[in-house]
């Protein structure tokens, strides 16, 4: 992708009409939603990102009062998004496309959320497709699973969908000892399994995405640590940057990037050609949630106690400076940060909304979703869609 801003990433278009892809590969945009979890419910919410409606919310765990689901991912094509449960250490997978729910007591109908206020009981949720506990289990809450993303698996053109996807995700069973699991998103079977030895965090992986060749890069946070896995072959790479750039919430560009917003402390991003870690001049505040956009704009969250304060920070990725600080009418503990099909931005603050901004107009406009929103990471799928483009 070379971040050319007509929303597929790659140019203009990749000269396969056959494959128009749903959920806005690079073909005609079907849908797009936001995966927002809901922290103190133990519920996920549906939320279409071009109408602003919150569409339907389903239970995250069979015992959703002690889930504390947090990180929301979704697939390539915006068909599937998952959720993290951090108190229970599962992971639930749920459909976005009714027609992809599976009508698990035979009475031809789908049993469904029908809107914002009403969740089916999690058992009769036909919209959930799987909940997969962890292996080996989490070690309490603090090594509750955590970073979250899909991979793509491999682009089949004559069927124009993606085989062999996969889901990614990260927890620990004891100080010293974390993993990262692979799960297969037909069977929910976990189906592979990286011991990382030496986990310096107190807390789960805490951040994961892909990057375009298919590796897995993920964090600790407060640490200068960053990991990668080979998705193919499994192997383990280790650096340490001795910076103290502390990285709270990463993404990887479309360049192969990981990006970090530092918690109270600087916005960074790794050349991983270079093996070299470089810190944004002028950006020290205490971050949460980064997300990177098809013109190459980086949107990263602050929180009221750092020097930006409460609001969102753009720096620009092309020359690798700040651009500005946006703020907000009412901003209470900004998290997460994820780009729509349309580019648009979206900050979901845990405190009961999201705001979504217009970056050419810088619009804002805000969303009501009740509940408390310690969420965060690919919230849209815009992240996946941005590094893996069908050639």
């Amino acid at each position: 992708g070379d971040g050319d801003g007509d929303g597929d990433g790659d140019g203009d278009g990749d000269g396969d009409a056959d494959c128009n892809m749903g959920g806005g590969g690079n073909g005609d945009v079907d849908y797009s939603y936001l995966w927002v979890a809901n922290t103190a419910q133990g519920s996920i919410s549906k939320i279409d990102t071009q109408s602003m409606t919150e569409l339907a919310r389903y239970y995250s765990d069979p015992n959703p009062a002690a889930a504390s689901p947090s990180r929301t991912s979704v697939n390539i094509d915006g068909r599937y998004a998952a959720v993290s449960n951090r108190g229970t250490g599962t992971v639930s997978m749920y459909a976005s496309q009714v027609e992809d729910c599976i009508d698990k007591n035979n009475d031809g109908m789908i049993t469904t959320s029908p809107d914002k206020d009403t969740l089916v009981p999690y058992d009769q949720e036909e919209c959930r497709i799987w909940t997969t506990t962890v292996n080996p289990p989490i070690a309490e809450y603090v090594g509750g699973p955590r970073g979250t993303t899909f991979d793509p698996g491999i682009f089949n053109q004559g069927t124009c969908e993606y085989d062999a996807q996969k889901l990614w995700v990260g927890w620990h069973t004891s100080n010293g000892i974390a993993y990262m699991g692979r799960i297969d998103i037909n069977s929910g079977v976990q189906d592979a399994t990286v011991q990382i030895d030496g986990w310096p965090a107190s807390h789960a992986p805490y951040g994961a995405a892909m990057d375009g060749d298919g590796n897995v890069w993920f964090t600790g946070v407060f640490q200068d640590d960053l990991w990668r896995v080979n998705s193919k072959t499994l192997e383990l790479s280790h650096w340490n940057s001795g910076m103290g750039h502390t990285p709270y919430g990463m993404t990887v560009d479309f360049n192969g990037l990981p990006w970090f917003g530092g918690y109270c402390g600087p916005i960074s991003y790794f050349d991983p050609q270079l093996q070299t870690f470089h810190l944004i001049p002028d950006t020290n505040s205490c971050h949460r949630g980064i997300a990177v956009d098809l013109n190459y704009q980086v949107w990263v969250a602050s929180n009221a106690n750092g020097g930006a304060g409460c609001g969102l920070i753009q720096v620009d990725g092309n020359t690798k400076t700040w651009v500005k600080n946006h703020y907000f009418p009412q901003c209470g503990t900004p998290v997460g940060v994820s780009i729509d099909i349309e580019g648009k931005v979206w900050i979901v603050d845990y405190d009961g909304w999201a705001w979504r901004l217009d970056p050419e107009t810088e619009l804002a406009e805000q969303l009501p979703i009740a509940g408390v929103h310690y969420t965060y990471s690919d919230m849209t799928g815009g992240a996946l869609k941005a590094v893996f483009v069908p050639e």
